[in-house]
């Protein structure tokens, strides 16, 4: 985490914010839960897996 252009306001790396919304789509987590868990306010969480913050795709067959 590193400081915001504005007071108050920290820049998440990219690779927290992939942990994050990776994390966020598992089956029966609490996506405010993890939020908390990671001193971020929900609202940002739901923005970041909205937004254009892409997770790598991978299954297996």
């Amino acid at each position: 985490m590193t400081p915001g252009r504005r007071k108050g306001c920290p820049n998440y790396s990219p690779e927290f914010k992939q942990q994050l919304v990776a994390a966020s789509c598992e089956p029966g987590l609490s996506i405010s839960k993890l939020a908390l868990e990671n001193g971020i306010n929900a609202n940002l969480l739901f923005k970041w897996r909205k937004g254009k913050l892409l997770l790598p795709f991978s299954y297996s067959l």
